[in-house]
């Protein structure tokens, strides 16, 4: 059994080695790990050369800066395909020693031959490593298609893949991804299998240079649900019709992003979309701000 790590970095010199060597301590026997370098202007770059000339099994490239979903793209494009299962890595995070070898073993539990998807909660933390007492907690209910079409359950870090999941990847790099581990999701979910476990194994770091983070407080959870409401949104209408213009979807998958799609531009699709229960989202006050969201239009 294969593992290949999947690391993103950009300008991370402050954390990048806290990441490297919780990497290094994964029980996982085979493993290796592919970064690519998105641009960086600090010491990522030479920090990451002094780990490759000690370990191997690290391999680093380098590419022009164009972003952290493109770079995702990229690094799952250029994956060893021999690997049996594939980890996506944030460069500012830390690991448990038992993360990747715990997620492989979720996975082995479903059929190699359909794509899968293991995904996790994760331990908040301050740019210390400090625990962030947070007062709202991931909560997962059942994981539908329909769900995946409307909230990601998935936070890219806590991701691995086995290798029929990274083939489904590469059969299209989206234009309109919210994010990659939300395609990542919706794919999945669409044709193949997703685990998602309650445990953590994984310290979240929340700094100021977080590209995406988690909504810590109640307060903080509250504005990012107005944002939700009053902002211009159609991010979500875009990425299901690429996936459906791009993948051929079994009958009762269409039927649900017809159903989805039909919302965008029509009040009666919206308040048909409502009624309907198999779209929601896993909290009752996402779920709410959701239906507030597809009424108004601002989805």
């Amino acid at each position: 059994m294969k593992l290949q790590i999947l690391l993103s970095t950009y300008n991370g010199e402050k954390y990048i080695c806290t990441q490297l060597d919780s990497i290094i301590a994964q029980d996982v026997e085979e493993k290796e790990l592919l970064i690519r370098d998105d641009g960086s202007n600090d010491h990522t770059v030479s920090i990451i050369k002094a780990y490759t000339k000690l370990y191997s099994w690290i391999t680093l490239y380098e590419g022009e800066n164009i972003g952290v979903q493109k770079s995702f793209f990229d690094l799952i494009n250029h994956a060893d395909i021999d690997a049996d299962y594939f980890a996506f890595a944030d460069q500012d995070d830390q690991w448990f020693p038992e993360k990747t070898k715990n997620a492989i073993e979720r996975l082995e539990k479903f059929s190699n031959e359909k794509p899968s998807l293991y995904c996790s909660d994760k331990v908040i933390v301050d740019e210390e490593l400090n625990p962030v007492n947070i007062t709202v907690h991931c909560i997962v209910n059942k994981i539908t298609f329909a769900n995946a079409l409307v909230q990601n359950i998935c936070t890219g870090c806590t991701t691995v893949i086995n290798r029929e999941m990274l083939f489904l990847l590469r059969q299209y790099v989206p234009k309109n991804a919210v994010m990659h581990d939300w395609w990542s999701y919706l794919l999945a979910a669409a044709y193949g299998n997703v685990y998602y476990d309650s445990n953590a194994y994984i310290r979240y770091r929340q700094h100021g240079n977080n590209v995406l983070g988690a909504q810590t407080t109640r307060i903080k959870l509250l504005k990012y649900r107005i944002g939700e409401l009053i902002k211009p949104r159609g991010a979500l209408y875009k990425q299901a019709r690429e996936l459906c213009t791009h993948y051929r979807l079994t009958d009762d998958k269409q039927e649900i992003i017809d159903k989805f799609l039909s919302a965008e531009n029509s009040i009666i699709g919206r308040f048909r979309l409502l009624q309907d229960r198999r779209f929601y989202r896993q909290k009752k006050g996402d779920n709410l701000v959701f239906r507030l969201i597809v009424l108004f239009g601002k989805l």
